[in-house]
Parts: structure tokens; C-alpha cells; sequence
């Protein structure tokens, strides 16, 4: 006989305050899972401590840590996105999963020195093919490309960073108010509540959320022509900067997805992460992955039909060489596999199905820039060099495992230790939601209806 589970009985809006509250970093292995990644972190700056002292030569080491960064431009970046979108359509089913997808913004405190260290590893810039040169093509911008694209990361990271501490003024103030955490009363800056404060909180998180997004779209677009393109003769694509922004908006709903599975499952949040969450991201991907199809096919198209020989030397290195098999890995778990186990409602109305699949687009994505970076790095020489021979894909070593698994890793610290200082689910949107939504019978089911806030 089949045993049932009983489904918990509901919250009140305080009971449910102060349950989150309790929970703020409190899951079992917390500072194990901590001093693990920690160690793995130092490990991987140190080995990028010694590459760096190393000097630049030869370019094609720095394939891997370039993956890395373009991986996690792609995912941590791009997740807090969902939480900025969902807001803007008054997506409630997104309300859960906002915080953990904000707590990404972390990331930037990674992202942004290693961006650092790696435009300065590029080879000399004046005549290179970028969006940095002047018209008659005698120079570039002052500057650039090395002050404004880490000024731009910069402020990305910086706007992040804003949007959750905006996003955590009243939950800091609940902290406060509970006397969780000696850091909430600093932090909360007097938060009230009051009627001005809310205006000015939904305002601001409006305005910095689409600030975040227009930078995000700028960040990918120089990170691969700078990072990428530019280092390969002849590669010269107006498909490839959206399709690294598009495959980025893909690889964030994948990880916002894979994160409040984590938080239900390690987290103990199953009472506040309900299927509507991974449904209603699933949607998300879905669509993502048939524009990550639309892009690959455009880039494709141009290069076979135009047929001149740098345009058939592209191909060659980023598709149809050595590179083929991380192509066909790639596309095969960003769009095949989303694409057939997504139109099937089985999958994608519930929580297994949307984990699964947001873990091979993350998988697909990791491979995709492994593609583009590694290849790029590998050919990357003096301004005007003429390229014949492919060279032949070269797998990571144990400094490129180290750089990759202590970049991750070092995201991951930060992530858990975030928690700390605010609860995984943001408390305030989610006492909204409840006062706002009723459950109501509707033929032989029952159906959420949600009050419509003025």
C-alpha cells in the first residue's frame, strides 16, 4: 500500500517570518560545505596567482579561465534577470525562487577581478578588430579596451550587489525586529515600513533591475568580442554577441531553477518552493532554448553561404574541426534535449522534470564556452596573422581543473555565506503573495486565485 505524505498545514504570515528567519544559513553540513569550497577557492586563486606571475605566453592557457568567466557571466549574472522579469509582469509563481536567484549578484565579487586579470593577458590591441576602433581604423577609443570593459563589470556587479540589498531592507528590519543577527539593525537603515518607503523600494527596484538587464546585454556583447572574436583572425559576426546573451538568459533560468531545487531539498524548503515555481521557469527555458537554436542556425547560415576562406576557417575551429564534438554536445543539451523532454506536460509540469533539464543546459552551456573560449585563446597572436592549420582541442589540465572547480566554488562560498545576512526566500514578497492569494474550489480542483495589488 502506497503511504501518502501529508501535505503541512498552512502558515500565517508570522509563523512564516519567523520560521525563514530560523533557517538564515542554519541547514545541516552549512560551514562544512563552507570550509570546503573556501579551500577549494584558495587553491584555484593561487594557481591563477602563479599563471599570472608566469607572464602571458603561451595565450592559449588561459582558454579555460576564460570558459570560466564566460560560464559564470552566463549563469550567476543572469539569474537575478528572472527575478527582475517576473516582477515587471507580476509573475507571483516567481516569488519563491527571487532571492535565490538575487543571491547570485555575489558572484560579481569573483567575476570582476578575474575579468581583470584576463584583458590584461590579451595580445597588443591597436588594429585588432573590435567595436573599440575608430571609423578610419587608426586607433581605438582611449582606454579602451581594458578600462571600460572592467568598468563595465564593474558597475554590473556594483548594480547587482544594490538590487539585493534594496530587495533586503524589509527582511533585514523583520531580522531586527527578531533580534536575528547583530549585522540586521546597521543594515535595515531604520526601515519602517511606511507608505513613502514602499513607494520608493518598488520604484527603485524597478529602475536598478532594468538598468541591471540593459548592462548584462552590453557586458556579453564586449566579453565575447574582446574575450573572443577578436582573437581569431577573420571572425567577424553580428549573430554571436546575442547569442551569448540569449544562451546567458537560457543558463540563468537553468540555474535559478537548479538552486531553489537545492533550497527544497538540502534547504528544507519544501513548504515554500511549490511546483508552480519550476513550471513556471520551465516555460522560460523552453523558449530560450528555441532561441538558442535560432542564433546557432544565423551564425551557421551566414558563415556556410558566404563561403570566403576566413568565414571557412571559422567554421573549421569553432564547429566543424577538432571543436565538433563540444558543437554537437552543445547543442545537443541546450536545445535537443530542452526542446524534447519540455513540450511534453509530464516533464515540464513538475519539479524533477525542470531540475533535470535546467542540469543539462548548465552542462550544455559550461561546453558551449569550452568552445568559444578555448578555441579563441588557442589561435590568439599578433594583429594580422594568417591562420591555416586548426589546432586540435586541448583538454583541461590540472591548473585549468583547479582555475574552473575554484572559480565555482568561490561563488558557491559566497552564496552559503550570503545566506547568512539574508533568508534564501525573500520574506516580505512572500507575506504579499500569501495575503494576496485564496485558494478557491473550481469544478473538482482547486485553483489560486491572486488579489490584484493597486
Amino acid at each position: 500500500m502506497a503511504v501518502h505524505r501529508a501535505a503541512p498545514p498552512p502558515l500565517t504570515p508570522e509563523q512564516a517570518t519567523r520560521d525563514l528567519l530560523a533557517r538564515m544559513g542554519n541547514g545541516g553540513g552549512f560551514w562544512i560545505a563552507v570550509l570546503v569550497l573556501g579551500l577549494l577557492a584558495l587553491a584555484g586563486l593561487v594557481r591563477l596567482y602563479l599563471m599570472v606571475m608566469a607572464g602571458p605566453e603561451p595565450r592559449s592557457k588561459w582558454g579555460y579561465a576564460a570558459a570560466v568567466l564566460a560560464f559564470l557571466l552566463s549563469t550567476a549574472h543572469s539569474a537575478p534577470i528572472l527575478a527582475f522579469a517576473s516582477r515587471l509582469a507580476k509573475g507571483f509563481w516567481a516569488v519563491p525562487a527571487r532571492r535565490a536567484a538575487e543571491l547570485f549578484t555575489v558572484s560579481g565579487l569573483v567575476t570582476t577581478p578575474l575579468f581583470i586579470v584576463l584583458i590584461n593577458q590579451l595580445p597588443d590591441w591597436p588594429g585588432r578588430w573590435s567595436f573599440w576602433f575608430f571609423p578610419n581604423q587608426l586607433g581605438v577609443y582611449p582606454g579602451a579596451p581594458y578600462f571600460w570593459d572592467s568598468l563595465a563589470i564593474a558597475m554590473l556587479t556594483v548594480l547587482g550587489l544594490a538590487i539585493l540589498y534594496v530587495t533586503g531592507l524589509p527582511d533585514f528590519a523583520h531580522a531586527r525586529d527578531q533580534k536575528r543577527g547583530f549585522l540586521a539593525g546597521p543594515l535595515s537603515l531604520g526601515w519602517k515600513g511606511t507608505t513613502r518607503q514602499w513607494q520608493v523600494l518598488s520604484t527603485g527596484v524597478i529602475l536598478l533591475g532594468a538598468f541591471y538587464l540593459t548592462l548584462f546585454v552590453f557586458v556579453h556583447m564586449y566579453m565575447v568580442t574582446d574575450l573572443g572574436m577578436s582573437l581569431v583572425p577573420g571572425w567577424r559576426s553580428a549573430v554571436i554577441p546575442p547569442y551569448h546573451a540569449v544562451s546567458g538568459l537560457q543558463a540563468g533560468a537553468a540555474t535559478t531553477i537548479l538552486a531553489a531545487a537545492i533550497l527544497r531539498k538540502v534547504g528544507g524548503l519544501e513548504r515554500y518552493m511549490p511546483m508552480n515555481v519550476f513550471w513556471g521557469a520551465a516555460k522560460l527555458l523552453l523558449g530560450t532554448s528555441l532561441l538558442f537554436f535560432y542564433f546557432t542556425w544565423s551564425e551557421l547560415l551566414l558563415n556556410w553561404y558566404g563561403r570566403l576562406p576566413e568565414e571557412q576557417y571559422v567554421l573549421s575551429l569553432l564547429m566543424f574541426g577538432p571543436f565538433l564534438p563540444l558543437f554537437v554536445l552543445s547543442f545537443l543539451c541546450n536545445f535537443i534535449l530542452p526542446w524534447f523532454l519540455l513540450i511534453f506536460n509530464r516533464v515540464r509540469v513538475s519539479i524533477n522534470g525542470p531540475t533535470l533539464v535546467a542540469a543539462i543546459v548548465l552542462t550544455g552551456n559550461f561546453i558551449d564556452r569550452v568552445r568559444i573560449y578555448v578555441a579563441s585563446w588557442s589561435v590568439a597572436g599578433p594583429v594580422g596573422q594568417h591562420l591555416d592549420a586548426v589546432p586540435a582541442l586541448r583538454g583541461p589540465n590540472l591548473a585549468d581543473l583547479a582555475i574552473v572547480v575554484g572559480a565555482l566554488s568561490a561563488v558557491g562560498v559566497l552564496y552559503l555565506l550570503a545566506t547568512k545576512l539574508l533568508p534564501p526566500i525573500s520574506i516580505w514578497e512572500y507575506r504579499n503573495s500569501m495575503l494576496l492569494t485564496v485558494e478557491r474550489e473550481f469544478i473538482h480542483t482547486e485553483v489560486a486565485v491572486i488579489a490584484k495589488p493597486r
